[in-house]
């Protein structure tokens, strides 16, 4: 089969990055021709995977999406596939697949945190605005055959916001690299993590992964530990963003035991150091980085806007906070796997979770779309 990946950045670093790599390769390595349609990339040395280098006007958010969308449709059309898969909101593809969920709900929620006059600026951005233009266009004109939803959460909003029939909103949950992301790395990364990041095996490590610092809720997770109990904890930040401002929501004493880092490759290794994981989005379609966190052997905090939160249950593999605004709750969650007694006999149960969400069993179910499209 010849398919056509489209997205902006193919690349090794990003939860949502990651899935589209390991998901071409796990393509690639079935047989299939793979054509990957980015504008930043990471090179691959497998025959079957073969990148298209497109154009993106790289000024502000506006002109990058408008360039791109409209580049990468020119050298689509310049070419024949049996599928072509965008994972970018553009103007024509056969399957869209929602990785960054509905814009429209993501403005509306994140409507509810800011104040009036920057809501009237929000509203009106002209990135917004092209953004939902395409959006609508997508779910609503008909030319795209099928839309993926990675989570029942983003097909719900999917289904509130635009006028489309049910049965062309699909649900197909992420996939991990079983592998990559292990519990037994631990015993080959975790001391030497801990000892480059000076944090001795008696301290806890939280981690948190992930960019876009303000729609991960970032800064209630730094203003949710002035109410920590326990005292014997560090927070690991991974991302890109503006830090200062938000290291700033900390304490100075507070600010001194947290560690922030840029994005990593073997992002693993950090897995393997730390103790449990947290995320505790206003709007996330999936969050891929809680799955590699599961695959782990890592308990998850995540929030009731994530679309992770349908396959947890609560205590067993995580905790599953109602409102990531309410800093006491999250405390208090923290506070809960921080005790070994409760943290450790979670750690099998999100390995065993994790296991159900395989890169093949995701390559399956959207092999099986591709080809009732095709026929």
């Amino acid at each position: 089969m010849k398919i056509a990946i489209i997205r902006q950045k193919f690349v090794n670093y990003g939860g949502a990055e990651q899935f589209v790599s390991g998901y071409v390769k796990q393509l690639a390595n079935m047989g299939h021709e793979v054509h990957i349609f980015a504008n930043q990339w990471t090179s691959s040395n497998n025959p079957n995977i073969k990148i298209h280098s497109v154009r993106a006007i790289k000024r502000n958010s506006f002109l990058r999406v408008l360039s791109f969308a409209w580049c990468v449709l020119r050298s689509i059309n310049s070419l024949s596939f049996d599928i072509v898969q965008s994972h970018e909101r553009i103007w024509n593809q056969d399957i869209y697949r929602a990785g960054d969920g509905c814009h429209r709900e993501w403005l509306e929620r994140r409507a509810n945190c800011l104040s009036y006059i920057k809501r009237l600026f929000f509203r009106f951005s002209l990135f917004h605005q092209l953004i939902l233009v395409l959006e609508k266009r997508i779910f609503e004109n008909g030319e795209c055959k099928k839309i993926i939803a990675i989570s029942e959460m983003v097909k719900r909003d999917i289904l509130k916001h635009y006028q489309v029939p049910e049965d062309r909103v699909m649900v197909v949950y992420n996939g991990v690299d079983l592998d990559r992301f292990n519990p037994s790395h631990r015993k080959s990364s975790r001391n030497e993590l801990r000892q480059q990041l000076k944090i001795s095996d008696e301290e806890v490590i939280i981690l948190f992964v992930g960019s876009g610092f303000e729609r991960k809720g970032l800064e209630y997770l730094i203003k949710s530990v002035q109410y920590l109990k326990q005292k014997n904890w560090k927070l690991v930040l991974v991302g890109k963003g503006k830090w200062k401002k938000y290291l700033n929501f900390a304490s100075e004493e507070n600010r001194g035991k947290i560690t922030h880092l840029e994005p990593i490759d073997e992002i693993e290794k950090l897995y393997a150091a730390a103790d449990f994981f947290i995320l505790p989005s206003i709007y996330e379609p999936f969050g891929n980085a809680n799955l590699e966190a599961l695959a782990s052997g890592l308990p998850i905090i995540t929030s009731r806007n994530c679309g992770v939160s349908e396959i947890i249950t609560p205590k067993k593999e995580g905790i599953i906070l109602e409102e990531p605004s309410d800093f006491k709750a999250m405390a208090k969650a923290i506070d809960y796997l921080m005790d070994s007694k409760n943290r450790e006999p979670m750690r099998q149960s999100a390995r065993l979770l994790a296991e159900k969400f395989t890169q093949e069993r995701n390559a399956s179910e959207m092999l099986q779309i591709y080809q009732k499209l095709i026929e």
